[in-house]
């Protein structure tokens, strides 16, 4: 008799415990492609602190070819001034992640007291099932019964867009060698990214924007002191490169930090201007004098 009853016991427990798991509440699936969207009706109450649910979406587009893994959580709560009024209820906290190729546009809200879970996507051919697993709070198993899909629009209220949230702890491989590495860094083409990102290719845009500190413009201040030409030419004679400037062998092996080189050229676009004016103003000076000359004969 005491082992029939500690039996009972067991099976109880197991009973109250797998009770909070909800396997396949819904399934759902379309032949064709939905008007307006998916509207999960579920039968969860929309009362606040009354529920904090996992509910685990898994399926297949077949038009996009995409597996659907993702997982929706919140908490249903209220304004604490006004606890009680139904028009002040929210949902708190939602959150969604995915571990599938399928991120859809997904909203909660409320219609006639119920938790509606909107699929805001048309897909081709679209079958998934929901499951749920609840705890703790004042969760009834009725309100994992009898859940429907249905291509209808949106008409309730309390409406909440669900942003997304994935971590990845460690480092990310990425296809075609590469990585997002545990310290930040991305690498393409490169699986040791040294910097925030790391490029081993060609790489195409339409804009880059470099911000540096140190422009160039002190070279115009009256304090600077300008090289002269025979020193640049000395250090050309010697080093085979403007002074400043990194040699084909530093840029062979280091590279180039492109904001800095920018900085560089323009310093020596801004000697060189000098020089010009100063080129010109001899210039002038041998002409007065030209002129002059010309005069007295």
């Amino acid at each position: 008799m005491r082992k029939i009853i500690l039996t009972l016991i067991l099976l109880f427990c197991l009973t109250k415990n797998y009770a909070q798991n909800y396997d396949h509440v819904l399934n759902y699936s379309l032949n064709g492609t939905p008007t307006y969207g998916v509207k999960i009706k579920t039968n969860m109450p929309f009362t606040p602190a009354s529920q904090m649910p996992t509910i685990h979406i898994q399926g297949y587009n077949y038009n996009s070819n995409d597996p659907i893994d993702l997982l929706l959580t919140y908490y249903t709560y209220s304004d604490p001034a006004d606890f009680n009024n139904p028009a002040k209820y929210f949902f708190r906290l939602p959150m969604l992640s995915s571990s599938g190729a399928y991120t859809p546009t997904i909203q909660l809200a409320n219609e006639g007291g119920k938790v509606i879970i909107y699929i805001n996507d048309r897909v081709y051919f679209q079958r998934f099932t929901v499951s749920a697993f609840s705890m703790g709070l004042s969760e009834a198993s009725t309100w994992f019964q009898g859940w429907t899909a249905v291509d209808e629009p949106l008409t309730g209220t309390a409406v909440v867009e669900v942003p997304y949230r994935n971590r990845f702890k460690g480092d990310v491989v990425l296809a075609g060698n590469g990585i997002w590495n545990s310290q930040g860094n991305v690498g393409i083409g490169t699986l040791t990214p040294k910097e925030k990102l790391s490029v081993n290719g060609k790489i195409r845009a339409q804009e880059l924007k470099v911000e540096t500190a140190n422009w160039p413009d002190y070279v115009f201040e009256k304090d600077y002191q300008l090289p002269t030409l025979e020193q640049t030419e000395k250090h050309i004679q010697e080093k085979g490169h403007l002074p400043g400037i990194p040699s084909a062998a530093e840029v062979k092996a280091e590279g180039i930090e492109v904001g800095d080189m920018n900085a560089k050229l323009l310093k020596k676009i801004e000697e060189l201007t000098l020089y010009l004016i100063e080129l010109k103003k001899e210039n002038n000076q041998l002409n007065k004098r030209l002129t002059q000359v010309e005069q007295q004969k």
